[in-house]
């Protein structure tokens, strides 16, 4: 009797413990999965409703509409899928939506100019570009080289390549372009307690 004993609760035992040893390997492959595209989803989302404003730090270039004004930029609505970020320049002057969604491609940055304003015919501004997120990025920054879109919608804009940072330490949200590995627009705009 005794040894039938012992050799059920060894086998209890072994049970028990190769259950454990799937559950561990499950968990860290869960964890492994979430790749740096999740991660800055995560942040950005974790500040929904927040809004940060500065203004242009690159070009100088006074003709530019978003260069010399007051920019701001606020995480208007969050899903599970999408994030979007409402540009305002000039204090109340609404300029266009960023859109960062989760798609069957990737993590993509869409830029809406549209939104709710309704402009003459012939006179509407060019909307829909942007790209997907490349493998430089990490869960504060993501870099999105223009897509294909982009480059038959707007050919000039085929080597764009957006930025976004986040310096969740001191309350920093950097927007940034380059186009045929130049500098085009940067800005630097700060987290405020402002409501909007």
């Amino acid at each position: 009797m005794k040894p039938t004993f012992y050799i059920l609760i060894l086998s209890i035992f072994l049970i028990t413990a190769c259950g454990e040893e799937e559950i561990r390997t499950d968990t860290i492959s869960e964890i492994e999965a979430v790749s740096p595209h999740d991660e800055f989803f995560m942040n950005l989302s974790a500040l929904c409703g927040e809004s940060f404003t500065g203004t242009s730090t690159y070009p100088e270039d006074d003709d530019h509409v978003l260069v010399g004004t007051a920019l701001l930029a606020h995480l208007s609505s969050c899903d599970d899928q999408s994030i979007h970020v409402d540009l305002i320049r000039g204090g109340d002057t609404w300029h266009a939506t960023w859109i960062v969604s989760k798609r069957e491609g990737g993590l993509h940055l869409y830029h809406d100019h549209i939104g709710e304003k309704e402009y003459p015919e012939g006179e509407e501004p060019l909307t829909g570009y942007g790209g997907y997120a490349d493998d430089r990025g990490s869960a504060t920054t993501q870099y999105f080289p223009a897509d294909n879109h982009t480059a038959e919608i707007l050919p000039e804009a085929a080597t764009n390549v957006w930025m976004m940072e986040m310096d969740l330490e001191n309350g920093i949200f950097v927007y940034y372009l380059e186009r045929h590995d130049e500098p085009r627009f940067r800005a630097e705009l700060s987290h405020t307690q402002e409501d909007y």
